[in-house]
Order: structure tokens, then C-alpha cells, then sequence
């Protein structure tokens, strides 16, 4: 159970809130459960998470984000629709996909106008798989909570910036809206926190202004990174980016409404990648700005790639 900062002396403090170490916990189990029921070991499967960014907009400028600054990363009024949904989840159906389907990325979810539809969608062509969303919840209530759940949302995470006010607020909600516990879980951001919860980066140099300075760059420029084994990144239409940390789109890989998820996973932009990367090699764009360690998931798929043989020499 996290250490709410706040929550001193108060007689209820929530099991489902979580800081950003137990996430990182509780995220390397789901892996381990990833490759425990996965029903074929074949390289697709080595993608545990395909990260779906719904929508360009957001309400908040978190001080650690690049929305922050927008000179830097401004709102768009641009949206996954339900048609590129549709396209989307049918190739993952065709595709046999079993991993995560997680719904975060680089806007607020609930604020794509069609957002319990696509979790229809992809119910629909994935009912066995895990669907999850990340949100600030300022635009949810009890009636929008149920229908995301009863549109086939397997869990939902809710991200608190403001206080311990918020606990109350949403456990509440979830309560009214008849969501059982383990069916959310709240991370904390709050109380003075230096690192606000999180596990901070630069967001591939986005973001240099948050005092995280150049010798974050070199500390980790000769180590590997695991994200191209085991996450797939899909912007609101359909472009495969490199990763979540690639705010600027310096990588795009493909498009998973133009192209099958083999083709992307396997494609040219990301073999070369990947060829550097488990080589310790971040010259390329954005990998040479980025300070993440890139290692903290996704070891068993980068081992499980490799072995097959599945990245080639340049």
C-alpha cells in the first residue's frame, strides 16, 4: 500500500492507490502474467502493450509534461475515430493478439467524444484481452464510469494531481457507479513530491526545461532499450511511433490502419532500430536526446526476440 502524502491521520487510506514504485511492481507482474498465459510463444506475442493515443487534447499542463509549455506541445482537436477503432482492432483480432490494450499516451481519453465506442470496438474483436485507460478523471462521473465498464473496460487507472480530497471524490463515484476495486486503482501525484510520482524523463529532450540536464543523457547513451521489443505505440491515426517517449514523432515506424501489425513489428524502420538499440546504441533521432533507462520492463521480450533471430544485421 502506498504512503499517501496528505492522508496522515486520516482512518481510511485506499488500497488501490499506488506510487510510482509499486506501478512499476505491479506493471513487471502483469509481464510476467503476459507470458505465463500467452497460448503460442511466437514474436508477435512479444508485444506485451499496444498503446493506443485516443486524442490530441487535454485539460491539465502538468509542470512535468510537455503540454506544460504550448510553445512546446499544444492542444489539437484531432481524435482516433471509431472507423480507425475498427481498422485497428480487427487486425488485432486477425492478428491473434493477446497482449494489453492500453489506452494512454499523449491526451486525456475522455475527451475523444467517441471514447466508449472505441472501448466497444475493441471488446468486441479482443473480449479476452486486457483493456485499460489512464486518466486525470476530471471528466468523469459515475454515469460516463459505467458505461466505459460496461463498454468493456478492464481497469482503469486514475491519476491524482490535486490531494487527498480526490480519494474521496472517486471512491465515492466508483462506489455510486457499483465498480469494484480491483477494478481501479488511483496513483498519487501530489504532496510536495519532487519527482511527482513519477519515474521522470525528458520525454526525448521535450521537456529540458524541468532541470534534467545533460549528464541524465550520457548516464544512459551506451545502454539498451527495451521499448521496440515490447511496446507498440499508435497514434490517434494509426501511425506506429517509435515509443510513448517520442512526443515530436521523429520515429514513425508505420501506420496499423494501412499496414498489419506483422509488417509494422517486423518492418524495416523498426528492425534498424531495434539492431542498435540491443546493441546499446542511441544515435538515432529521438534516442540520442532521450534519457530513459529503457530497461525497467520488457526484458523477457528482448530476450525472446533475439533468440528467435528476429532482428537482422544492417
Amino acid at each position: 500500500m502506498a504512503k499517501i502524502p496528505g492522508a496522515e491521520g486520516n482512518n481510511r487510506i485506499p488500497m488501490v492507490a499506488v506510487d510510482q514504485w509499486e506501478m512499476i511492481e505491479h506493471r513487471k507482474k502483469q509481464e510476467l502474467e503476459h507470458w505465463d498465459k500467452i497460448k503460442e510463444r511466437n514474436a508477435l506475442n512479444s508485444i506485451l502493450t499496444i498503446e493506443i493515443n485516443t486524442t490530441e487534447l487535454c485539460n491539465r499542463t502538468c509542470v512535468f509534461c510537455p503540454r506544460h509549455d504550448p510553445k512546446v506541445y499544444d492542444n489539437r482537436n484531432l481524435h482516433l475515430t471509431v472507423k480507425g477503432a475498427t481498422i485497428i482492432a480487427e487486425e488485432l483480432e486477425r492478428s491473434s493478439f493477446e497482449g494489453k490494450i492500453s489506452f494512454s499516451g499523449f491526451g486525456e481519453n475522455l475527451l475523444n467524444p467517441w471514447f466508449p465506442e472505441i472501448i466497444s470496438v475493441f471488446r468486441k474483436h479482443r473480449p479476452s484481452n486486457v483493456i485499460e485507460c489512464n486518466t486525470n478523471g476530471d471528466k468523469l462521473d459515475e454515469h460516463y464510469a459505467r458505461r466505459i465498464f460496461d463498454a468493456g473496460m478492464s481497469i482503469i487507472y486514475v491519476n491524482l494531481y490535486d490531494g487527498m480530497e480526490q480519494v474521496d471524490h472517486f471512491d465515492e463515484l466508483f462506489d455510486l457507479a457499483g465498480i469494484s476495486q480491483e477494478r481501479y486503482k488511483y496513483r498519487v501525484h501530489w504532496g510536495g513530491m519532487e519527482n511527482h510520482g513519477l519515474v521522470l524523463n525528458n520525454r526525448s529532450g521535450v521537456v529540458d526545461w524541468m532541470g534534467i540536464d545533460e549528464s541524465t543523457i550520457e548516464a544512459v547513451k551506451d545502454k539498451p532499450c527495451y521499448y521496440p521489443f515490447y511496446k507498440m505505440f499508435v497514434d490517434w491515426n494509426g501511425d506506429c511511433i517509435l515509443c510513448c517517449n517520442d512526443w515530436n514523432r521523429e520515429q514513425v515506424v508505420g501506420n496499423l490502419i494501412t499496414q498489419s501489425l506483422s509488417d509494422v513489428w517486423f518492418g524495416k524502420p523498426m528492425t534498424k532500430i531495434r539492431n542498435k538499440l540491443k546493441k546499446g546504441n542511441r544515435t538515432e533521432k529521438p534516442c540520442n536526446k532521450c534519457n530513459v533507462d529503457g530497461t525497467l520492463f520488457g526484458k523477457p521480450s528482448f530476450d525472446f526476440i533475439n533468440a528467435l533471430g528476429s532482428t537482422t544485421d544492417e
